[in-house]
């Protein structure tokens, strides 16, 4: 019987050795360079850490092919990830972009990813026709605005206003948006097409926008008409602007623009605006003065300037106020 208990211990103990000095499992050989992996991640050794994942993925890849285990596309889509961050992170920007195509041959059509190689493609790699294809062929299967209008700033980008200008025509078709209507304005002018430019306002005025865009393209017609030397129109448009909601920095304009051209009642009501909305403003009082210096009121002038004293006009205020009282 204690010869019997012997055996069965002995043989025991050899299966107890057999099971602790057999080969690990392919599997568990990924896992744990997996967790190399983020050891070396987390110590900052990015590329190292990146082609640790990349290492883990091929064993596991392994793994299904030897040992029949089932392909864990959680974890190799995690792998990846975890590689793309470690490459990016470490400036390795090829291989960020090999991660990213794997990525996408387990999660095809995702824009995020596809943003992701697109932007990699132009702002790291400087690659800019690449990425507007890597965008072109995402856009064949289903048409996007936001995507047309940023293959339409990639060719900006590139200085190919003619391109630019096709794509962006292609978002507008898509939707009807001001900031777009506004580079395709400003692209016919750098083209010479000037007519062309007022006609892509007109046309999307007569798309009835709500109040707000409304209000900026009238501001951006204002400024597409100065561009042109075209004044009267200019100042028309920054006036519609003007009487939907006030804007500090348009009314200025005008005031600029009307003392410029001696237009001086047109001037003092947009002075008389903006002392309503900013009693004291030294802008309103500069000009206000310099207008009734240019029309002979030095006394009615030299009481504006003086109250310029301290301001950013102080130096021009002080040098009209002795040249006045010289005079008087």
């Amino acid at each position: 019987m204690f010869r019997k208990t012997g055996l069965l211990l002995m043989l025991s103990l050899i299966i107890c050795c057999g099971l602790l000095f057999a080969e690990k499992s392919l599997e568990r050989i990924a896992n744990e360079i997996g967790v190399e992996g983020e050891t070396l991640y987390n110590a900052g050794s990015y590329v190292e850490a990146a082609a640790k994942f990349e290492e883990a993925i091929a064993k596991l890849k392994e793994a299904v092919q030897t040992d029949g285990i089932p392909m864990d596309k959680d974890k190799i889509n995690q792998w990846w990830l975890y590689a793309f961050n470690g490459y990016f992170q470490g400036g390795d920007y090829e291989n960020a972009i090999k991660a990213l195509d794997a990525r996408l041959e387990l999660n095809p059509g995702s824009w995020d990813l596809i943003n992701y190689k697109a932007i990699i493609l132009k702002s790291k790699l400087n690659r800019i026709p690449e990425a507007i294809e890597v965008l072109k062929a995402y856009n064949a299967n289903k048409r996007s605005f936001k995507v047309e209008k940023k293959i339409a700033g990639y060719y900006v980008d590139m200085d190919d206003k003619e391109k630019a200008l096709e794509w962006y025509e292609k978002a507008y078709e898509l939707k009807n948006d001001s900031k777009v209507i506004k580079n395709i304005a400003t692209l016919y002018v750098q083209l010479g097409n000037n007519a062309e430019a007022v006609k892509a306002y007109e046309d999307f005025l007569q798309t009835n926008p709500r109040e707000s865009v409304l209000i900026q393209t009238y501001k951006n017609m204002g400024s597409l008409y100065e561009d042109m030397q075209q004044y009267n129109k200019s100042n028309t448009y920054f006036e519609k602007a003007l009487e939907m909601k006030y804007d500090s920095a348009i009314n200025l304009l005008l005031i600029s623009n009307y003392y410029d051209i001696d237009k001086y009642d047109k001037a003092l009501e947009k002075i008389d605006q903006r002392l309503r909305n900013s009693p004291g403003d030294a802008d309103a009082i500069y000009f206000r003065a310099m207008i009734k210096y240019n029309r002979g009121n030095k006394v009615g002038a030299k009481s504006d300037f003086e109250k310029l004293f301290g301001s950013k006009y102080d130096k021009q205020a002080k040098g009209f106020v002795e040249s006045i009282e010289s005079e008087l």
